[in-house]
């Protein structure tokens, strides 16, 4: 192995420690540096661009995340992440689109059909596209497929939730609470699905129990009261008003002090 490649590996393997050990600038500063290298092979370089990327994706920069994730779509057309960093790219960005993050995850999915993680994005993505029964159903697919696996059920039970299936996300969980007893996040999760049961309830209570008010109905509001028939051009109806307390001193015991001047 020639001197050059001898220190393109050694450098390769120092940004990859400094990304491991959380040093996330100094890791993207030294892939940069790399990255300029005119000798680097194909392999090394796909790697440092998708590297370079999710650090510039954890740090929220996303577009520039998204060119070095078109460089190793170049580089290797095939591998799976890269489109997977590509749908986290468009997804993560306030300015970005769903629709573009369903594509790659979809395409990711496609690529590496075995990874869970990759169908559970695509799912959750599709669902905020409007596409409910395909989103649903690559979901729930994903949940089966890791039924313990934390990354997966947190995308799959919050994708679910985004849904409206509580009631599948529920089913998710009490699985995945039975084959990890005491895991602290899924009682997190658990606890979530049991707010979002609660407030579908609530809202499917209030939307029975509340009257249907047609045009030219008469609605009595809380805060008034009611105080006579009306006469003339509101006969029929009734008058109200809103009754104010008759002002007095909040300290009585100023008063008396006076009276006793």
């Amino acid at each position: 192995m020639s001197r050059t490649l001898t220190l393109i590996h050694a450098g390769w393997a120092s940004v990859k420690a400094l990304a491991r050990d959380g040093r996330r600038r100094d890791a993207l500063t030294q892939v940069e540096r790399l990255l300029a290298c005119p000798d680097l092979p194909v392999p090394v370089a796909a790697d440092a661009h998708r590297l370079t990327a999710e650090l510039l994706i954890d740090a929220e920069r996303y577009a520039k995340a998204r060119r070095h994730l078109r460089a190793a779509a170049g580089l290797e057309p095939p591998c799976a992440r890269t489109h997977y960093l590509a749908g986290l790219a468009f997804e993560k960005d306030p300015h970005g689109d769903d629709r573009r993050a369903a594509v790659r995850f979809n395409k990711a999915s496609e690529l590496e059909p075995q990874n869970p993680l990759f169908r559970a994005c695509f799912g959750r993505a599709a669902v905020r596209c409007d596409r409910l029964k395909a989103g649903v159903r690559a979901l729930l697919a994903a949940a089966d497929a890791a039924p313990d696996s934390l990354p997966v059920l947190r995308v799959a039970v919050g994708g679910l939730i985004e849904a409206g299936r509580v009631t599948a996300a529920r089913r998710v969980l009490a699985k995945a609470r039975f084959l990890c007893p005491g895991n602290r996040e899924l009682a997190g999760l658990w606890q979530r699905v049991r707010f979002e049961a609660a407030r579908v309830g609530q809202n499917k209570r209030n939307a029975q129990d509340a009257p249907l008010a047609r045009e030219g109905d008469i609605v009595l509001l809380p805060f008034v009261r009611v105080v006579g028939s009306g006469a003339g051009k509101a006969a029929g109806g009734v008058i109200r008003r809103d009754v104010v307390s008759k002002s007095h001193p909040h300290l009585p015991r100023l008063r008396r002090l006076k009276a006793d001047r």
